[in-house]
């Protein structure tokens, strides 16, 4: 077997799916938003690639609209916590204002974890310890389902 072929079976990030998933959005927001280091978020993006197919090809995971929804929405939540983040920097003299945006991250990062606890359950991690712990949306007022 040749090297590139036995680097590609073997996972570099152990992570549990959601996880991986998770990473790969926020990489891919990383590659559309800052140009300062495209190479290396490629790479990053090649590897979780490879990581993501090699627990799917392990596991009994099955792809279904459902499973894409939750990625579609994940993908989306991680878009808008970004913004939120960068509304956040232009906001530091503004008490009132970024506290407001910092409440706003909270209720995002709720659903975010939310949907990473989906895909856990997917995955077979079904143990509270497992679980994100942080899924309260307290006071958005967003229709958001899954």
């Amino acid at each position: 077997m040749k090297e590139k072929e036995k680097e590609n079976n073997e996972r570099k990030f152990h992570l549990p799916l959601a996880e991986l998933i998770d990473r790969l959005t926020v990489t891919q927001i990383k590659l559309v938003k800052l140009k300062d280091s495209k190479e290396s978020y490629l790479k990053e993006i090649e590897i979780l690639c490879n990581d993501i197919n090699l627990l799917i090809d392990q596991s009994d995971i099955r792809l279904d609209a459902h499973f894409v929804r939750v990625l579609i929405s994940l993908s989306q939540i991680n878009l808008h916590i970004w913004n939120n983040k960068d509304e956040m920097q232009t906001e530091i003299g503004n008490e009132s204002v970024y506290l407001q945006l910092l409440k706003h991250a909270h209720q995002l990062n709720g659903i975010r974890n939310t949907m990473k606890n989906h895909l856990m359950e997917r995955e077979g991690f079904v143990e509270a310890s497992h679980r994100k712990s942080n899924f309260e949306t307290d006071g958005l007022d967003w229709e958001f389902q899954i």
